[in-house]
């Protein structure tokens, strides 16, 4: 059973009464809890009769729309509802989905999206009926039941519109949105993304493309188009065909090209996606992008961050091994896809697990014989002759340390010749280690801070798919980026000059520069050896 509930003005129906019950309740001191209710009382509001204000009165609940403070506040209320559904749960009153042994998913909560999963059970249903006019009666938030809409997994239809019925609400689908994304799709398939395709589209045709300058064309391609589809594609692994079609509408849109128009483009589109210190503008490629947005899940995965989303995968699909042999994956799942996704880059060169690290801390996770922290290559390369020896070949670095003789998990003590060489070559290497107080942990080495970041992510991706256009990008700040973009294409030789064209095979009745006539249309000619741009120049 699914139940996404939808609440009626959120912002505009919170009780301050309730608000500063729940401050209290959290812990805040009674100034901060007087300055939030000054700032939420203090609120006048009149009604326009007939053009004419009524007097003055005060505002007893709602939050301000648009008060960087009110969201925050909000969520405080929401947490309240959270903590009071823990105490049905722990009563015994709701069966949610039960993931493991430890873990039962029963409601998630973004903001004032609230969905409640759980068993097809009538007592569930009034359970949640009943938890909600509760809750409505205590801080005013009401359930919209025309939006709310309830969806029962391989229930008869018939069963689900009659609980629907019973509570007021409409059904749900099994394509529905939430959060903005799209659940129950297929996303290998292009058809499942028409809809963020459509909206790139849409924005397009609002835009006055003749214009635009190329600077002004550059700004709204990096900053506008590049961003539209960031939410779905940091979900999903976006099918190559639809990747093109994006590229496609942002290239013709660079270029100035509108719907169905041809027109000659001087520079390479890969050329323009290459990152500045390439030669490139540094615009970043929708594939780089998708990959190292998908790679922080895989992040999160290998890093254990313990979050509700960690545990769910780990107990339906797996635990870190799948993330070096995706077959051993429970079944096909989308986490499959991007599992599959990144072993068949590493098979083409972009081996972005390898920039995944174990640094030691208190040596927990780290194994002793095998791990590459200690020693590289590995301590049981290095002493065969002892590995040889070593009874727990996977013991970790911590519960050899403890062994303070290094040689207690032996079959038998290292004899004379070699194996006491190697021995005593091993106690002098390890004799330095010290053992730090925090816990093992995994670093990102492609980034200084050893943390994951999407940015070094899809530098890398970009840097490795695309060549060298030339030399680093110079970009002046100072000066417009139209001019930027323009001493750019003058650098590679990129203008429409007469030479230019015709050394691209169109028909033009002369090269020779039509100004002066005295050697061919080029670049360096046009700007700097035709005789009216030295006189022109002269003046500046």
């Amino acid at each position: 059973m699914i139940f996404k509930v939808d609440f009626e003005k959120a912002f505009d129906s919170v009780r301050s009464d309730y608000l500063h019950d729940i401050l209290n309740k959290f812990g805040f001191g009674a100034k901060w809890r007087n300055w939030i209710q000054g700032c939420l009382n203090s609120t006048m509001g009149s009604i326009l009769v007939n053009g004419s204000p009524t007097p003055e009165f005060k505002f007893h609940k709602g939050l301000k729309q648009g008060d960087p403070l009110s969201p925050f506040l909000f969520i405080l209320v929401m947490e309240s509802l959270h903590l009071s559904f823990n105490n049905i749960l722990n009563a015994g009153l709701y069966k949610g989905i039960q993931i493991d042994d430890s873990l039962t998913l029963s409601h998630l909560f973004y903001a004032d999206d609230a969905v409640f999963i759980g068993k097809w059970d009538k007592s569930n249903i009034n359970v949640i009926v009943s938890v909600l006019n509760c809750f409505f009666l205590a801080s005013g938030l009401k359930i919209n039941l025309h939006k709310s809409k309830l969806m029962g997994i391989n229930i008869p239809q018939e069963d689900v519109f009659m609980a629907a019925n019973s509570i007021g609400c409409t059904t749900l689908t099994a394509l529905f949105n939430y959060l903005g994304v799209k659940v129950g799709v297929s996303s290998s398939r292009s058809c499942s993304w028409e809809d963020v395709l459509s909206k790139i589209t849409a924005r397009l045709s609002k835009w006055k493309l003749k214009t635009l300058s190329i600077g002004g064309r550059l700004t709204l391609l990096k900053s506008v188009l590049t961003s539209m589809p960031l939410y779905q594609m940091s979900v999903y692994k976006v099918p190559m065909g639809v990747l093109n079609r994006m590229e496609s509408m942002r290239r013709n849109f660079f270029n100035g090209v509108d719907n169905n128009d041809r027109k000659i483009t001087m520079i390479g589109w890969k050329k323009i996606l290459a990152s500045k210190k390439k030669g490139g503008l540094g615009v970043s490629s929708f594939f780089a992008i998708n990959r190292a947005l998908l790679f922080k899940w895989v992040w999160r995965f290998k890093s254990n961050d313990s979050s509700l989303w960690y545990r769910c995968i780990k107990a339906i699909y797996g635990d870190g091994g799948a993330l070096d042999t995706p077959g051993i994956l429970a079944r096909r799942s989308p986490w499959t896809d991007i599992i599959r996704e990144f072993h068949s880059l590493s098979s083409k060169g972009i081996n972005l697990h390898a920039f995944v690290k174990m640094k030691m801390g208190d040596g927990e996770q780290t194994l002793f014989w095998e791990d590459s922290l200690l020693s590289d290559p590995p301590l049981k390369n290095i002493f065969p002759q002892l590995y040889a020896l070593e009874s727990d070949k996977h013991a970790c670095v911590a519960a050899k340390f403890r062994d303070t003789s290094m040689s207690a998990s032996f079959r038998r003590v290292p004899r004379g010749g070699l194996e006491e060489e190697q021995f005593q070559l091993l106690v002098d290497k390890v004799a330095p280690v010290i053992l730090s107080s925090f816990k093992d942990r995994w670093v990102w080495t492609l980034d200084s801070g050893g943390e994951f970041s999407v940015k070094s992510t899809r530098s890398y991706i970009d840097d490795y798919l695309f060549p060298i256009v030339g030399p680093p990008t110079r970009w002046v700040n100072a000066v417009p980026i139209k001019i930027n973009i323009f001493a750019w294409r003058i650098s590679l030789d990129r203008l429409p000059t007469r030479f230019n064209l015709s050394f691209r095979g169109i028909d033009v009745s002369s090269i020779l520069c039509p100004i002066c006539s005295s050697a061919g249309e080029t670049s360096s000619h046009l700007l700097f050896s035709c005789n009216v741009a030295r006189a022109v120049s002269k003046f500046f």
